[in-house]
């Protein structure tokens, strides 16, 4: 599956570092217990939505239907 990058890959690291900042922030005065809670909970949030991102069109397909449509309008709005 090919992916467009729009950004510099220095912006990975800095994603890296606000999650870890935000993790910090989230644990802070939480049990162990409930670190693992909210740890379980968003789990669940990432598997489903990386399963919901497996089911939603890619760009190069909502570019498609933009043109399709175009071409019927005579106007196109894609590159």
């Amino acid at each position: 599956m090919r992916r467009c990058c729009c950004g510099s890959q220095g912006q990975g690291g800095d994603l890296v570092a606000s999650a870890a900042a935000l993790s910090v922030l989230i644990a802070q005065g939480k049990t162990a217990e409930q670190i693992e809670l909210l740890s379980a909970v968003f789990d669940m949030l990432a598997d489903n939505l990386a399963t919901l991102a497996l089911k939603a069109p890619s760009e190069e397909d909502c570019c498609r239907r933009e043109e399709a449509r175009a071409e019927d309008q005579n106007e196109s709005r894609c590159p």
